[in-house]
């Protein structure tokens, strides 16, 4: 196999660095509706992130909306497409868009942050949502914590920080051009 090499500032040629090393043993693939309850899990782990403080509780509803049953629903649903990330059989990870329009859920357990996940299952949604050519706009309403994530994808912020049902919130987007010229 060859090793691709770039040349830094100094003159002298290093390895590129591999960008699956960080995902190494992580595996993506389509959620299944028996994936339901573990993604649920994983997204209640991180609801400290979506509030305005860390001991602040959201509303009922925030909740209603990554119960089992709804996530469920939505996998079921062809509006739908959730991508889980594992890793030794956890669920580390989960993207879930809706409409090809809209990112509803991107969470990452926290003691597998700052490893590539978030990036990869973006990678995967991105270049599906690519594949159908065209321009693409994804939107979605990113906590104050992922903000920083979401900018790393290319996503800006179109609106003022806001709060519903006690979630603190910053609507952004991304346009995607699949113009050759």
């Amino acid at each position: 196999m060859t090793v691709p090499f770039h040349v830094e500032r100094v003159g002298r040629a290093v390895p590129e660095p591999d960008p699956l090393a960080m995902i190494r043993g992580v595996t993506i693939r389509l959620a299944t509706c028996s994936d339901a309850h573990d993604i649920s899990t994983l997204i209640y782990s991180q609801w400290h992130h979506r509030t305005s403080t860390p001991a602040e509780r959201p509303a009922p509803e925030f909740f209603a909306g990554f119960a089992p049953e709804t996530i469920k629903e939505h996998i079921g649903n062809i509006r739908y497409r959730y991508l889980v990330a594992l890793s030794e059989g956890q669920f580390v990870g989960v993207l879930g868009i809706r409409d090809n329009q809209c990112i509803m859920h991107l969470f990452v357990a926290e003691s597998h942050q700052r490893r590539g996940i978030a990036r990869a299952l973006w990678n995967r949604t991105k270049s599906e949502l690519m594949a159908d050519g065209g321009d693409v706009s994804v939107v979605t309403n990113s906590s104050i914590y992922a903000i920083p994530v979401y900018e790393r994808f290319g996503f800006k912020a179109i609106g003022p920080r806001a709060e519903r049902a006690g979630v603190t919130y910053v609507p952004m987007q991304l346009l995607i051009s699949n113009r050759q010229c």
